[in-house]
C-alpha cells in the first residue's frame, strides 16, 4: 500500500501550497485503494470535498492576514473566517467519512484472535 503524499499536510502547514489539482489526485487514489473503483457518487463526494477544503484553505489564508479578533463598530467578536474555516474542517471530516477514509468509517483489515475465540474454537 502506497502511503498518503506529504502535500496534504503541507497543505495545512503551508496554505499558499495550495493546490486543488494535487489534492484532488492524491484522494482519488486514496479511495480507489481502499474501496476500488470510483463511483458517481465518490465522484460527487471528491468534488464537494475539494471545494470544502479549497474553502478551509481560503479561510486560513484570511486568518493568518487579518487575525482570529474582527474588530467591528460594536466590539471585538472572532472573526467570521474563523466560522467558516471550522464549518468547512467539520465538512471534510463527514466527507471523509462518506469516502470511508477516516478511521471509523474504514473497514477492518483483520481482527486479531482473542484467547476468548481460541477458547470457542477448541470447544
Amino acid at each position: 500500500m502506497r502511503k498518503s503524499p506529504k502535500q496534504i499536510i503541507n497543505f495545512v502547514r503551508n496554505p499558499l501550497s495550495w493546490d486543488a489539482n494535487v489534492f484532488e489526485t492524491a484522494i482519488r487514489n486514496e479511495v480507489e485503494n481502499s474501496t476500488g473503483s470510483l463511483t458517481a457518487s465518490d465522484e460527487l463526494l471528491i468534488g464537494a470535498l475539494v471545494i470544502v477544503v479549497e474553502t478551509m484553505v481560503n479561510s486560513q489564508l484570511a486568518l493568518m492576514e487579518v487575525g482570529v479578533i474582527y474588530h467591528y463598530h460594536a466590539g471585538d467578536a472572532p472573526s467570521p473566517h474563523y466560522k467558516i474555516r471550522t464549518e468547512s474542517m467539520d465538512k471534510a471530516i463527514k466527507i471523509l467519512a462518506e469516502l470511508a477514509l477516516v478511521a471509523r468509517g474504514r473497514p477492518k483489515l483483520k481482527s486479531k484472535v482473542s484467547e476468548v475465540d481460541e477458547l470457542f474454537e477448541s470447544a
